[in-house]
């Protein structure tokens, strides 16, 4: 009897255990779901339940300790690991329906979207709404969207994809029509275009392999003359070659019919700037052949001079000689026109002939003949370079910044000085001491031709990336070339390159035509990297290094600092010469701002002028306070509490940068580097207007 007491104590203890868990596992089962409130083990324990109430001698419970070893017979209670089949719960699935949030917020605008979210619209998307204007969210609670681009029509002429989307077709293409006459649109929606010359490339790959690039001669500086690429013309009969852009002007020079002359730079109002032997001036652009008429007329000069050099048996060397240049009518020196542009198409750099001055003091004079101004001076032993006027008794030299004539008998121009200076350096030499200013030296320009080659280095390209990227912000209007009021890709590089000596063309097709063709990955800042699609130039930029360019991107971000887009990109061009001169440096009164590029007045400062020497800078360095070398015609000393340092300023025309300070500059105060101390005395204080570089 004692053993079926204690049975049934054990069985209602045990009842009693199981039943809450149970009766709680099944509530919650049901808030969930519907049809898991009944398990099996529910009935089980509720039958228990039931014995165990027909046996009231609780009391006899204590007596459950002494046998309670057996307990371990609560491994049946592990049947509550049928409890397994909770992973029914998994049904939790449904649970996501928590995102009945949103169905909450079916009803708010992009606005209250973005607020609650945080979510940001990519580039060229909208939201997609409902007929009440709120955001269609989609099954993941996401905004349904879509680019801001309309599936574009099929039906549609040129006029109207034109007119709907703005695009404009790249010069030489047009649209590919269906049978139609509607535009044939790719699967991005673009159109499909083909070149008008049905023998152009029709892919990128095609058109890098059959890409022919014109290499432009070396830009030099050489006594402010550069070297320009030839752009022939003919004269379409007798010719006057006039001092300014006036058919009343006075003439400088006759040209014959079908004589040569250079374009050194187009006009306004139908008029060309023209080199033409020893004469530059003016012409009507309608008076001479240019384009496939012009080169008709080459071919036949080059045929009759290649046949006189075979005849003569010399070198082929060019058209000059067989085909008419110019003939002078007013000296160079009076001609008004001659300092135009400067830029040239004739030779700027020849070999080195170097002399030895024999004399211990050699006057080196402005024109042939003792009479003349005497423009430098050469100690015995100088290093002089013959330029011109070899054979004469007087010859024309260059020694430092000094050009001019000497006697020939006291120059010692045997082989052997060439020998003697290549050993020892041309750094061992002295040089002739200037007298008179190069700029009012009339000797200087007797040729254009010279041994100088400009400052080495890439102080160019430093100088025009920085150049371009104060225009950055400024917007893109397709068609322009204005840095301030708005350009195109093509537009804004010839602009710039503009500022630098170049004339490149319009376009970015005939651009990628202009210059030295290199591997996109050996572009150098201030290099050209042209984009492409389906075998046609779309798109210029500027590389400015780092993988970064400068450029005019498109009317919705104007002129801004991007990556290179290597998917596009097929090829550089390398335009600029690294031992070009910045275009900063120079003569300080050297006119170098345009119109456009004043920005505001900063007020009137007082002016002084500074060399690098120990008088000036208690030490002699060459070195500015913001760890720039010094400059002449850029470097500017001021109070950086006035002017912050690496800001450009106009002075009277011309551009500087402010990079230095001194103890004496402050306020309204600006000190002017310039070479030498005697020129920074000369000089003296001046008082000017100084404007900010827009």
């Amino acid at each position: 009897m004692k053993l079926k007491e204690l049975k049934r104590v054990l069985a209602l203890s045990m009842a009693f255990t199981l039943a809450v868990p149970a009766n709680v596992y099944a509530a919650d089962v049901q808030v969930q779901t519907e049809d898991n409130t009944e398990m099996e083990s529910e009935p089980l324990l509720l039958e228990d339940t039931q014995e165990n109430t027909e046996e009231p001698e609780n009391p006899v419970v204590p007596e459950a300790p002494q046998e309670q070893p057996e307990t371990p017979e609560q491994p049946e209670v592990p049947e509550t690991p049928e409890q397994p089949e909770v992973p029914e719960t998994p049904e939790q699935p449904e649970v996501p329906e928590t995102p009945e949030t949103p169905e909450a917020l079916k009803g708010e605008t992009p606005e209250q979207y973005e607020q609650r979210t945080g979510y940001r619209l990519p580039e060229g998307h909208h939201y997609v709404l409902d007929e009440n204007g709120f955001v269609i969210l989609l099954e993941d609670g996401t905004p349904e969207i879509e680019a801001d681009q309309p599936e574009a029509p099929k039906g549609e002429t040129p006029e109207q994809y034109e007119q709907r989307t703005g695009y404009k077709l790249p010069e030489g293409h047009h649209y590919v029509l269906d049978e139609n006459g509607f535009v044939i649109l790719l699967e991005n929606g673009s159109p499909q275009i083909a070149a008008d010359d049905i023998s152009a490339p029709s892919t990128n790959e095609e058109l890098v392999a059959n890409q022919q690039i014109y290499e432009v001669p070396k830009l030099v500086e050489d006594f402010r003359f550069w070297t320009v690429a030839r752009k022939y013309a003919f004269a379409k009969d007798n010719l006057e070659i006039k001092e300014e852009m006036n058919t009343e002007a006075r003439s400088v020079g006759t040209l014959a019919k079908e004589g040569v002359c250079y374009i050194l730079k187009e006009e306004e109002d139908g008029w060309i700037y023209v080199e033409s032997g020893k004469v530059r001036g003016f012409v009507k652009a309608d008076a001479v052949f240019t384009g496939e008429e012009a080169q008709k007329i080459l071919e036949k000069y080059q045929k009759q001079a290649k046949e006189k050099a075979k005849k003569e048996k010399k070198t082929y060397t060019g058209i000059e000689g067989t085909a008419p240049v110019a003939q002078e009518l007013v000296p160079y020196l009076e001609n008004k026109a001659f300092l135009h542009l400067r830029a040239t198409v004739n030779q700027t750099v020849v070999e080195k002939d170097y002399a030895l001055s024999t004399a211990s003091l050699l006057n080196v004079r402005e024109g042939k003949g003792t009479d003349s101004r005497i423009v430098g001076t050469l100690k015995r032993g100088s290093l002089v370079y013959v330029i011109a006027e070899k054979g004469q008794n007087w010859v024309y030299i260059e020694s430092g910044d000094v050009r001019g004539f000497v006697s020939r008998e006291y120059l010692n121009v045997e082989e052997a000085v060439k020998a003697e200076v290549e050993k020892n350096g041309e750094d061992a030499y002295t040089t002739a001491e200037i007298q008179v200013d190069p700029e009012e030296n009339q000797a200087r320009y007797y040729t254009l031709t010279s041994v100088k080659s400009g400052i080495p280095g890439g102080e160019v390209r430093k100088s025009i990336v920085e150049f371009a990227s104060q225009f950055i912000g400024n917007p893109y209007v397709w068609g322009g070339t204005s840095l301030t009021d708005g350009a195109d890709c093509s537009g804004f590089v010839q602009s710039i390159y503009k500022q630098y000596g170049y004339d490149l063309p319009r376009v970015a097709e005939d651009q990628a035509q202009y210059g030295t063709k290199i591997p996109v990955e050996d572009a150098q800042p201030g290099d050209l990297i042209f984009y492409a699609k389906d075998g046609y130039i779309f798109h210029v930029v500027m590389y400015a290094g780092d993988g970064k360019t400068i450029e005019a991107k498109g009317t919705n971000y104007g002129i801004v600092s991007d990556d290179v887009n290597s998917g596009c990109a097929v090829w550089a061009t390398k335009i600029l010469d690294d031992t070009q001169t910045v275009y900063g440096s120079g003569d300080i009164a050297e006119v170098n701002a345009t119109e456009e590029m004043y920005g505001d007045l900063l007020g009137n400062f007082k002016l002084t002028y500074y060399c690098a020497c120990e008088l000036c800078c208690d030490v002699e360095t060459g070195i500015t306070a913001t760890g720039t070398p010094v400059i002449e015609g850029q470097t500017i000393a001021v109070d950086p509490n006035v002017i912050p340092y690496g800001t450009q300023v106009i002075i009277n025309g011309h551009i500087f940068t402010a990079e230095d300070c001194g103890g004496a500059i402050k306020d309204n105060r600006i000190d002017i580097y310039v070479n030498d101390h005697e020129k920074a005395n000369a000089l003296g204080v001046n008082y000017a207007d100084v404007y900010l570089l827009k």
